[in-house]
């Protein structure tokens, strides 16, 4: 049976906004449709005992755990670590996500840290190596507490991703150093994909998974990215987790479309210092020769297509937006089913109860949200048309056709906003909002 699988989490210990409590998940899990979640900062000292207190394996040393008496939604022990190190004269950091499949792994794990003089009071503490070489050795060391201990490079393509724009690197083994062959999964993150990583010769023969990366379990963040495996529906182990992420039998990525994540395009958001309200957006052919802000004279954000157009050439492949590898396991994109009544009714919070009544009757009629994006139209219309209006039906008959976009797109920390009915070219987005620059833009 596929079981939906949804790994990287934060609790409140990592800032950002919103804080996770385990029951949350047991009211949201299931509207979603996601079997399995990520702890989230089980290395914190607060949020760990939390975890003791709360969870229950389902079996003796089976790696699931889940709230007691509440079968419904299982976890996975779950942190993301910063590794940051020295690379000719910058100094590049890398966010990773780390699966546990016990507490003692844990407990192990604190001591290295206490060892090698870690800060671990927040949430994603820093692990600090002079070099590639160290930070193999560091992940190296954890691995060895627990030969089932999974790392997984997070968001790759962002900023603060391996891959991403701030003191970039090429290839994997630039920062991972000899741990780089151990790396058998990537998360896409929010503003990738299957398609944007495609572009990357060295990710060819790697996993691909999506995860949340949530600070909440609001509807239009819980399970906004998942993947599927095929696992037995109550049995299933940790370790048949990691096994499938290991042999690369990975079913299915569900993606945020990632023209709405954050860092999709290149440019400067407004409110940055100079800028007031103005701020400028840039596909790659458009971007500033120098890649400074026409507004503010700083460096841009780069965004996720221009990076991996880069690493594509620099990896010696030059390939073409659109291209899968041979083998390419399968994906969707999708957008939060809350988003989309939230675009129908013109409500900005997606907290809204005029929404969540509606919501929750859709979800109640299909199952859970994850179905919708599967279902054939006809089935969809046939189960929804008796208690939900043909306009709502037929807005998410839209979006599952592909007829939409966001505008702007998604670039330098900013979401991209829902567009029904309207197509956008990513390759041909050329704007600034300040009328004095816009010489410069041509």
């Amino acid at each position: 049976m596929l079981i939906n699988i949804d790994l990287h989490y934060h609790s409140g210990y990592s800032g950002g906004v919103g804080q996770i409590n385990l029951t949350d998940f047991i009211e949201t899990g299931p509207k979603k449709g996601i079997n399995v979640f990520g702890t989230g900062d089980c290395l914190h000292e607060l949020w760990l005992e939390n975890l003791k207190n709360q969870l229950v394996e389902t079996q003796k040393d089976s790696g699931i755990f889940q709230l007691e008496k509440q079968k419904s939604v299982k976890f996975i022990l779950q942190t993301e670590l910063i590794f940051t190190c020295s690379l000719k004269n910058k100094r590049k950091s890398a966010h990773i996500v780390f699966l546990f499949p016990n507490f003692e792994s844990i407990s192990n794990t604190i001591r290295l840290f206490e060892l090698w003089n870690v800060k671990n009071t927040i949430g994603r503490p820093f692990v600090v190596c002079e070099d590639n070489e160290e930070v193999g050795n560091k992940i190296s060391e954890i691995l060895n507490i627990n030969e089932s201990i999974e790392f997984i490079p997070a968001h790759i393509m962002t900023p603060e991703g391996v891959f991403g724009s701030k003191n970039p690197i090429n290839y994997l083994e630039d920062f991972f150093g000899g741990i780089t062959d151990e790396i058998h999964v990537v998360e896409t993150g929010l503003s990738a994909d299957p398609i944007i990583l495609g572009l990357i010769p060295e990710l060819d023969k790697i996993g691909l998974i999506s995860n949340s990366d949530a600070h909440s379990t609001w509807l239009n963040r819980c399970g906004r990215e998942f993947t599927s495996l095929e696992l037995n529906k109550d049995q299933f182990t940790y370790f048949e987790i990691i096994e499938s992420f290991r042999s690369n039998s990975i079913i299915r990525t569900c993606e945020f479309n990632p023209t709405e994540g954050k860092f999709f395009l290149s440019g400067h958001r407004a409110g940055k210092e100079r800028h007031n309200n103005d701020y400028c957006v840039y596909s790659p052919k458009f971007t500033p020769k120098d890649k400074k802000c026409p507004i503010c004279g700083k460096k841009l954000t780069i965004g996720v297509l221009e990076r991996a157009l880069e690493l594509s050439k620099i990896q010696g492949a030059n390939r073409q937006y659109g291209f899968l590898p041979p083998k390419q396991q399968k994906f969707i994109h999708m957008v939060p089913l809350i988003e989309i009544l939230a675009y129908y009714y013109q409500i900005k919070s997606p907290k809204s109860k005029k929404i969540i009544n509606i919501y929750n009757k859709i979800v109640n009629l299909l199952g859970n949200e994850c179905e919708m994006w599967f279902l054939d139209n006809s089935i969809l219309e046939e189960k929804l048309s008796q208690e939900i209006s043909p306009e709502i039906i037929n807005l998410i008959k839209e979006i599952k056709n592909g007829n939409f976009s966001f505008s702007p797109i998604g670039f330098d920390g900013t979401y991209g906003k829902l567009v029904v009915g309207k197509k956008i070219d990513v390759f041909n987005v050329n704007f600034c909002s300040k009328k004095l620059f816009q010489k410069k833009l041509i």
